[in-house]
């Protein structure tokens, strides 16, 4: 009985250009020995089981390949047969990790000096080759500089920073970089077309995501799945044989915190909490959705990022729903609190609080928005230093037209059908059938301001034709001489149709210190601070 070969060993290539994702070191190489200019010492570095010592097997064969040197060695030879299995007499692999005395070094240096018995050059590969002590290094600094024109020798390292430059300045150096997602997923691919195995595009996509830029990782990942599916490979059985939890729970999440619903957020925590999934894994996904959401909504292109498309759907859905700001502000809030959990004795707890406090958070309003407040405060100042009763007047004079909308505080019914005005404008805006309403208007503005349609809950407002009058108190008529504007142009678009908005005062104010009292509130309500101290000369 023959003893199962996994799929990583299985799966490894013999050729540089079956190395997936590193091309700018197997191009190099390949026209270094076309070209006769190989060097004598070569450093890989780079994350684990990308590639590094496969590339040096693959090197290996190709110098002592019965036909090379040749960029692509036959793996028929004894001598390629001999390099794939361990076996060659020519080509020494050691682990620098347990071989890393002065004693190992100097074996190897006398070594060196014989020619090689069946190919052209003694090769050696020294994996991990940073954990060599001081003294193994200087001990092999000589060879290195001079070995005899039948070596060559590999070093492969993850820790390239730990390697003195003594032996960095004689080596040719490559930095193997982490593999691209979609290689790895395609790479999988092939694997599991090969081997005869069914499979889901999710799964693999979910396996070559955990893998990290790793290819190792992800064969292994894959050969557990597989000894866990017994067949056909899916979602569901890669979830379930890594212990890892599904991905639509991250989007459940971040939707409650848009929604500003702190009791969702608890509830997927309770949910996450009772899987057992990690907590600081779980705070990690929620800001890499926060990521992918800004950069859906910074680009407007979803395909940028490395995601299945029913993600990509959902993630462009989302990002529709929250601005720029506000998203800015939830990734400084979540990454403060990825931090208090993973330092907390009760990470659960931290990560409900930064969840609440991210809920809590409105949509940030721009500078150049509260600049002009500002400059409706200063005009609101002066009109009511000189007494202008200019717009009073001219409302005043406007004469009463027949069959008024009017909206009962209690239940904001209507009690009377308007009149629809002739001058209808194009809007983006579609009414429910029973046509638009002051009502639908409200909630209208709902949808593009909570703060405004809450405010405008608390009024009296009545609409004659296209002239909608609000009466207002002291504490919400500046908001609404702000949002005029903003008003006649929503109303615009809802009743498709020019609209005027109507400011009346519920009660006239009399008196400086009446004045000075609504001035201090709406700079209060604008720039969202609260009054300390009233040190005005009317209170002294």
């Amino acid at each position: 009985m023959s003893s199962y070969l996994v799929i990583a060993r299985k799966w490894r290539p013999g050729l540089f250009e079956e190395i997936v994702g590193q091309t700018h070191v197997t191009r190099t190489l390949r026209n270094a020995v076309s070209s006769g200019r190989v060097a004598h010492a070569y450093l890989f570095s780079g994350p684990r089981g990308v590639g590094k010592t496969t590339a040096a097997r693959v090197l290996a064969k190709s110098l002592n390949c019965v036909n090379g040197p040749t960029p692509t060695p036959c793996n028929a030879c004894e001598s390629c047969k001999g390099i794939a299995g361990g076996s060659s007499v020519d080509v020494f692999e050691i682990d620098g990790a347990s071989n890393n005395g002065v004693e190992n070094i100097r074996e190897l240096t006398e070594n060196v000096r014989y020619v090689p018995g069946q190919g052209k050059y003694k090769i050696y590969i020294i994996d991990e080759v940073h954990m060599l002590s001081t003294p193994a290094f200087n001990a092999l600094l000589k060879t290195l500089e001079e070995p005899p024109p039948h070596a060559v020798f590999i070093f492969a390292t993850t820790e390239v920073h730990k390697i003195p430059l003594t032996i960095l300045s004689r080596c040719q150096r490559f930095d193997f970089k982490r593999i691209p997602f979609r290689d790895i997923q395609g790479h999988l691919k092939r694997i599991v077309e090969g081997e005869g195995i069914k499979f889901d595009d999710e799964a693999l996509f979910t396996i070559a995501r955990e893998a990290d830029g790793s290819l190792r990782d992800a064969q292994s990942l894959l050969d557990q799945v597989v000894a866990f599916a017994g067949g056909a490979v899916t979602e569901a059985h890669v979830t379930e044989a890594l212990g890892l939890m599904d991905r639509s729970i991250i989007y459940e999440l971040m939707e409650a915190i848009a929604a500003r619903d702190g009791k969702e957020c608890l509830n997927i925590v309770e949910k996450i909490y009772d899987f057992g999934y990690d907590l600081k894994r779980a705070c990690s996904d929620l800001l890499e959705n926060i990521r992918d959401l800004t950069v859906v909504k910074v680009t407007g292109e979803p395909g940028l990022l490395d995601l299945p498309d029913s993600e990509l759907e959902r993630l462009k859905k989302n990002a529709g729903a929250i601005g720029t700001e506000r998203l800015h502000l939830l990734f400084s809030v979540i990454s403060r609190g990825y931090e208090e959990v993973s330092r907390s004795a009760v990470p659960r707890y931290s990560f409900e609080m930064a969840l609440l406090k991210a809920a809590q958070f409105e949509e940030l309003s721009p500078v150049t928005e509260l600049v002009a407040r500002l400059e409706g405060l200063k005009g609101r100042l002066a009109g009511r230093e000189t007494g202008g009763t200019a717009g009073n007047k001219a409302a005043s004079a406007r004469p009463a037209q027949p069959d008024p909308v009017v909206y009962r505080e209690a239940d904001r019914s209507p009690a009377m059908k308007g009149t629809p005005s002739a001058n209808e404008a194009p809007g983006a805006y579609a009414p429910s059938e029973g046509g638009p309403t002051v009502e639908g208007f409200i909630d209208y503005i709902s949808r593009r301001s909570d703060v405004l349609a809450r405010a405008l809950a608390a009024v009296e407002i009545s609409m004659e034709g296209d002239i909608i009058d609000i009466t207002a108190g002291k504490d919400s008529e500046g908001l609404f001489r702000v949002k005029k504007d903003f008003l006649e142009s929503a109303g615009a678009e809802y009743f498709r149709r020019r609209i005027r908005i109507n400011l009346k005062k519920a009660a006239e104010s009399k008196g400086k210190e009446d004045a000075g009292d609504a001035l201090i509130k709406d700079a209060v309500r604008i720039l969202g601070g609260r009054v300390i101290e009233d040190r005005r000369r009317i209170n002294v």
